[in-house]
């Protein structure tokens, strides 16, 4: 089932954007992304893979106005959801579609430093009208399976390690309900221990049908994934969705030291 359909899409940064003079930097002659999707956006630094990302995910309009655009992401029912026209329109529905649809994660981890752990995580969830001993008593079994038990409710954000920061930032990611995860560079800053215990996190969610679209420039990174979309010049230069890459069984063969089974994510 689809998630995404994208037909004849062009973002340029300019504004007011001028026909053959204003510089285009991505170009999308036609992308689907089905339900459960893992699929990764990949290329060199500069050529669009982040456009792509703030497209999908709403968080920045740099789209082109024409016509013949389509853009449209479907609900669990098969609806239809006009992403152009939500953008010119209220800006309290896209925030509740945003709030309702995705989640993100970051090569930085934006966390909250004036917010405990606890509260970082549990901070979305809440928004979407959870009460806050029901989103703490999930919060505490989602750190223990990442193997952050040890973090109690007082502790603050910026008192953890690298590493552990990068895992709470996923801990926040999928707490909440969702739709899609997006990814962008979310192991840039991480040893290669430490981005292999992430990119484990997000093979056990696409196991369980979550849909992840994510942004790398790595190679090995990118092996995680069957689908890869390449980029180059603000352009899809291919699209291909080859067999998954062995290491994901290999990472079912964990080191003790390494994260526990996602699962206390809420159904």
């Amino acid at each position: 089932m689809k998630l995404f359909s994208i037909e004849n899409l062009r973002c340029s940064y300019e504004r007011p954007y001028v026909e053959k003079h204003s510089r285009v930097v991505l170009e999308i002659e036609r992308l689907n992304i089905e339900r459960g999707e893992k699929v990764f956006i990949v290329g060199e630094s500069g050529i669009g893979k982040s456009t792509i990302l703030e497209t999908l995910g709403m968080m920045n309009n740099t789209i082109v106005p024409n016509s013949k655009t389509r853009f449209v992401f479907y609900e669990d029912e098969g609806h239809e959801v006009n992403l152009l026209s939500l953008w010119h329109g209220n800006d309290d529905k896209l925030s509740h579609f945003r709030l309702h649809n995705y989640s993100f994660i970051f090569q930085s981890t934006n966390l909250m430093r004036n917010f405990t752990a606890f509260e970082n995580v549990a901070y979305t969830r809440m928004l979407q009208g959870y009460g806050r001993q029901e989103v703490f008593g999930k919060t505490r079994q989602l750190l223990y399976d990442l193997g952050l038990e040890h973090i109690d409710e007082q502790r603050m954000a910026n008192e953890l390690s690298g590493g552990q920061q990068q895992r709470l930032a996923f801990a926040r990611a999928i707490l909440p309900d969702f739709t899609v995860l997006f990814g962008d560079e979310p192991t840039g800053n991480l040893d290669t221990k430490s981005s292999i215990e992430i990119m484990n996190l997000f093979t056990e969610l696409s196991n369980e049908g979550i849909t992840i679209v994510m942004v790398t420039h790595e190679d090995d990174i990118a092996a995680y994934a069957k689908r890869h979309v390449v980029m180059r010049d603000g352009r899809v230069m291919r699209d291909d969705g080859g067999e998954d890459d062995a290491r994901d069984e290999q990472q079912a063969r964990r080191s003790p030291d390494e994260p526990r089974h996602v699962v206390g994510r809420p159904a």
